[in-house]
């Protein structure tokens, strides 16, 4: 209990990054580039205030001599280089672009909000923009979110246990694994001054549900045990005998599911695949270290099953055919849609609908045609720094559908350097990326090779673009990884491929389904794909393993009705909380938050139609039942 109070105080510590540093590659080309200019043209961050008048009536001669006055006040305030008017053509808006210093930008930049919001004139509206402001904004929401939503998933999980178990005793069990390798994993974290960002903000959630469906597990195997009119304290014993096997190897299956992700060169990718698995292993611990006392002590005793498991197989074998022909049917289409997937991540949709910066970026971007800027860095003693050959290439580059104008002035630096500001007109990643590519085949064309499109736009798109791509590649580098794993635990491979391809289908029908209706993929959609392979495998852990022939006993004519029997249930409460769960996250204000439990929560509940219908049905064919009694007992 010590040690659980010191990992609180320290998860309590932990802050979050203000510049969301980690979903940046360091190690990239364009990170690179990026250093590069910001020796030339600094590396202060920028805030836009805009000013625009109501209905878009011209500004009045006073107002603009007023946010002069204000322009003049902002550029005093602390941590503020500088306060500059750009010119503009439009007679109903102003703009002040503001170089904010020190390591407090966000905050420095917050103040001036305030400033202008409660000085301008009061026929118009103050617009707030800039990268650093939105990172900033982004970071605050996370920390927000992370105190406001983790409780609501556990009070959601609580409710939804409680109707199920309907004792208390039976729902601390399930949540207490849980909770307590959360508090231990995320208060050392604080201890160390790890931050958190908007991906590690997902990995609670994530841990609450893989717990809870683990211990779900636990306490159905002790109930089996009370029925067997074993005490309570023999109960618990003998479940952690029961399930220490499945449950090991459930955790090893969603450890690889997690440490897949740390292909990806984002280390705020890697950092939420590491931590995870080590999350994972830390409830799994708690699990039996926990729950044989608490069960052994408070547990109420044994409430009799009211539904044959038997029945309830036979029910659903007379629609044997029309499911299994039904699935395939749907797989097949959907996986056509898989090829139509396309990749696209715009880091505005990580923010609500309803929030200032976004509102206030989106205003600008369309009354000044673009708000973000990136540059075209021409090395110093470049041959593209002759007037003769740089024109032709800006005059190419300005024409191309992302730019929407120069941004400023060209910038010297001391060494020789050059960088051209280009103002970018908004867009996602995939657009991005691809206009970053066009401007650097340009360059190439034009025999600029050492010419290159730089700046933090730049970075943040083809980052986004190298981690959907490394994502999709970790899906199936998880799926062999998986099947060995199943097939030296169950001693058969034959087995092991029953157990992964039921597990295929949520990942067929999810991206399939996204394919066919245009979704793009964004990085929260893509750390779906091997993050809950991992996951979503244990129920087919679990119902195999009761399958098994136990200490080399005669398979009983009955095996798969029986394993549905001891398993099911937990099945069914598993799958049901794990949806609840993910469904609780929703009320998140992050964008990305709410995309990966939605699509979680399906994940889950096409995982549970295919371990719970479809498994059962591929294992009790009566034709089969040779062979597969054959297949169960072959070795791996």
């Amino acid at each position: 209990m010590l040690l659980l109070g010191v990992a609180t105080v320290g998860m309590l510590r932990q802050r979050v990054d203000p510049t969301n540093h980690a979903l940046k590659d360091p190690t990239s080309r364009d990170a690179d580039a990026l250093r590069e200019l910001h020796e030339v043209v600094g590396d202060d961050p920028i805030l836009l205030l805009g000013f625009t008048t109501r209905g878009g009536l011209p500004m009045a001669d006073a107002d603009r001599g007023h946010l002069e006055r204000l322009r003049v006040q902002l550029a005093t305030q602390p941590d503020v280089r500088a306060a500059t008017a750009i010119p503009l053509a439009d007679e109903g808006l102003a703009v002040f672009s503001l170089e904010l210093t020190g390591d407090e930008a966000h905050a420095a930049g917050e103040r001036a909000i305030a400033t202008a919001d409660a000085e301008k004139p009061p026929t118009v509206d103050v617009h707030a923009a800039g990268l650093s402001h939105l990172e900033g904004t982004i970071a605050a929401r996370i920390a927000a979110e992370r105190a406001r939503v983790v409780p609501i998933v556990i009070a959601v999980l609580a409710l939804a246990l409680a109707c199920i178990y309907r004792h208390a005793t039976l729902v601390v069990a399930a949540l207490l694994p849980a909770i307590a390798a959360i508090v231990t994993l995320e208060g050392a974290l604080g201890w160390l001054g790890h931050p958190l960002d908007p991906i590690a903000s997902m990995l609670d959630p994530v841990l609450l549900t893989i717990g809870v469906g683990g211990s779900a597990h636990f306490i159905q195997s002790f109930r089996l045990g009370q029925a067997a009119g074993l005490t309570n304290a023999a109960a618990a014993a003998s479940a952690a005998r029961d399930v220490l096997h499945p449950a090991l190897l459930a955790t090893a299956t969603t450890m690889i599911g997690l440490w897949s992700v740390g292909i990806s060169s984002i280390p705020a990718v890697v950092d939420f695949g590491m931590r995870g698995a080590l999350g994972v292993a830390l409830t799994n611990a708690f699990a039996f270290w926990l729950l044989p006392g608490v069960l052994g002590s408070f547990a109420p005793p044994a409430v009799a099953g009211s539904t044959s498991a038997r029945q309830r197989s036979a029910n659903v074998r007379r629609w044997r055919v029309p499911i299994l022909v039904g699935t395939t049917a749907a797989t097949a289409w959907l996986l056509a849609g898989v090829f139509a997937l396309r990749g696209d991540n715009d880091p505005l949709r990580v923010l609500p609908a309803g929030e200032r910066a976004q509102r206030d970026h989106e205003a600008l971007a369309t009354r000044l045609g673009g708000i973000e800027v990136c540059h075209l860095l021409v090395p110093e003693r470049s041959r593209a720094a002759e007037p003769s050959r740089l024109l032709p290439f800006v005059a190419a580059v300005r024409a191309e559908p992302g730019i929407a104008g120069l941004a400023g002035e060209m910038v010297r630096s001391p060494s020789g350097a050059l960088a051209i500001p280009l103002l970018l007109a908004p867009g996602g990643s995939a657009q991005r990326t691809a206009l970053f590519d066009d401007i650097d085949r340009t360059a190439r064309a034009l025999g600029l090779e050492n010419v290159r499109v730089a700046g933090a736009a730049v970075q943040i798109a083809r980052d986004s673009d190298r981690l959907l791509q490394t994502l999709g590649t970790s899906v199936f580098l998880t799926i062999p990884s998986l099947w060995l794993a199943m097939a030296f635990a169950l001693r058969s491979w034959r087995l092991a491929i029953l157990a992964l391809l039921p597990n295929l289908l949520p990942a067929i029908w999810l991206y399939g389904g996204m394919g066919w209706i245009g979704r793009p993929v964004s990085v929260a959609t893509a750390m779906i794909g091997s993050t809950l392979l991992g996951i979503i495998v244990d129920n087919t852990i679990h119902l195999l393993h009761a399958i098994l022939p136990s200490r080399g006993a005669a398979r009983h004519p009955h095996g798969v009705a029986e394993a549905l029997a001891r398993r099911g249930p937990a099945i069914h409460t598993s799958s049901l909380v794990l949806m609840l769960g993910f469904l609780a996250t929703t009320i998140s204000g992050l964008g990305t938050t709410v995309e990966f439990a939605v699509l979680a929560a399906a994940t889950i509940g096409i995982a549970w139609f295919a371990t719970a219908i479809v498994l059962p049905l591929l294992l009790s064919d009566e034709d089969d039942r040779g062979a597969m009694r054959d297949a169960v007992g072959a070795p791996a």
